[in-house]
């Protein structure tokens, strides 16, 4: 606390003389600004729990302590990153007593580099760079490289500013703020990953405004490209999503983000998107005047303070179901759920958070629960293992604030009584 303070009685002293010996440069002064409001909110987030040695910790405009770091940073070059190790072990027999054993396996799933620059005072570059798999080569074909997000950003003030690129869609907690000690779990919420209700990450090419408002109020809003329907499936819309690899543009979309803090600590907020998915196969042109209105809501709550930690989320997928009738039968989106949902509970408590340690040692719970077919196309028969229950227990221990170590364990059960039980072991860092 005293080293945070340092550094804030410092900040306020040079930002006053710093107006007076150059009353003319304004940018500087705003500089200094940016630099305090971040301190700040450090300050802020130790009191509530809510800072890198409870959480992970929240950075600058939404995103995570490393992906924001840039923001802090003197002019020139910034370099941040995160990676995460998982270990999964699956129940040799499903819900129903089936035996049915299904190999255990030990991933290097991802590592991952946030490169920024600061050009000045105004314009400010960022990216994530992220290795998942082991990476990709012709030996390991299963492995990915790719740009998470690439912008750049054209900061004006504090109520408006500027954002154009590649940008991570700003809905859930765990697309815009994924770094593994944010996460209390081994894996990500089953809601919000490949094959849930959120894609995580999600990312397409746009641009748009961000900014903080009065009353405790910050938002995002972009327009992007759209997604392509020919990916979506009985599993969700994940395979719709076109990252950035030479984008269909012909439809665009609206997807935006209003937060409020009403006390410290607490967040109240909701996410969207609004678009039409264009029906695009990579050898074939779009099926013409075929397009899939696509829309996603979520509405979530957070609060951490004195080494509580609890989150509600929920969110809905809808999608038009005339459309979707009109491909045919035999085409793989046609039998996607016109209708998603899904949600989750998590509470945990660091059981350290009153001894003055730095360590964090959080058990927690989490409930789940979502239906990617609730509702289908007629004459589609709809999956009953789409219907699921999750219910996850475990702890992490964060030896230091930016490395945690996560065990858990998680039943999951699913209307065909074929669900699957499982225990995961992570090592995360950021930097």
């Amino acid at each position: 606390m005293k080293a945070l303070l340092t550094p804030l009685a410092c900040a306020l002293m040079v930002a006053p003389l710093a107006a007076q010996e150059r009353p003319d440069t304004e940018q500087r002064v705003t500089l200094l600004e940016r630099k305090l409001q971040i301190l700040t909110q450090e300050l802020e987030n130790q009191k509530t729990g809510a800072d890198k040695s409870s959480s992970g910790g929240e950075g600058a405009y939404g995103l995570g302590a490393a992906a924001s770091k840039v923001y802090g940073a003197p002019a020139g070059l910034s370099v941040g990153g995160y990676g995460e190790f998982l270990y999964q072990n699956f129940a040799g027999k499903r819900q129903n007593g089936t035996i049915a054993p299904q190999n255990n396996q030990l991933d290097a799933l991802r590592a991952v580099f946030y490169i920024g620059y600061h050009f000045s005072d105004r314009i400010v570059f960022n990216s994530e760079v992220e290795f998942e798999h082991s990476g990709y080569s012709d030996e390991h074909p299963e492995g990915e490289a790719i740009v998470e997000f690439a912008y750049l950003d054209f900061l004006i003030r504090k109520e408006l500013n500027l954002r154009a690129g590649q940008l991570l869609l700003p809905l859930g907690f765990t697309n815009e703020m994924h770094e593994p000690p944010t996460v209390l779990s081994a894996a990500r919420p089953f809601v919000e990953r490949e094959g849930g209700i959120i894609p995580t990450t999600w990312h397409e090419n746009g641009l748009g405004l961000h900014g903080e408002l009065p009353g405790n109020l910050n938002y995002r809003l972009y327009l992007v490209n759209g997604m392509n329907a020919a990916g979506f499936n009985a599993g969700g819309i994940s395979g719709g999503r076109q990252d950035g690899n030479k984008a269909n543009a012909e439809r665009l979309a609206v997807t935006g983000r209003l937060d409020w803090h009403p006390v410290l600590g607490g967040t109240l907020g909701f996410g969207f998107y609004r678009g039409s998915s264009v029906v695009e196969t990579p050898h074939e042109a779009p099926i013409l005047g075929t397009t899939i209105p696509t829309s996603v809501s979520e509405v979530h709550a957070e609060y951490r303070a004195q080494g509580w930690q609890f989150r509600a989320l929920g969110a809905r997928t809808n999608l038009g179901r005339r459309e979707l009738e009109s491909l045919g039968a035999t085409a793989d989106p046609h039998a996607t759920g016109t209708r998603q949902w899904g949600g989750y509970l998590e509470a945990g408590y660091d059981l350290l958070s009153r001894s003055g340690s730095r360590q964090a040692f959080i058990p927690f719970l989490r409930w789940e629960r979502m239906n990617l077919q609730q509702r289908v196309a007629s004459g589609v028969v709809a999956d009953l293992a789409n219907d699921q229950t999750i219910h996850t227990a475990g702890l992490s221990w964060k030896p230091i604030p930016q490395v945690a170590v996560k065990v858990d364990v998680s039943q999951v059960r699913n209307g065909a009584s074929t669900g699957r039980s499982q225990w995961d072991l992570a090592l995360g860092y950021e930097f």
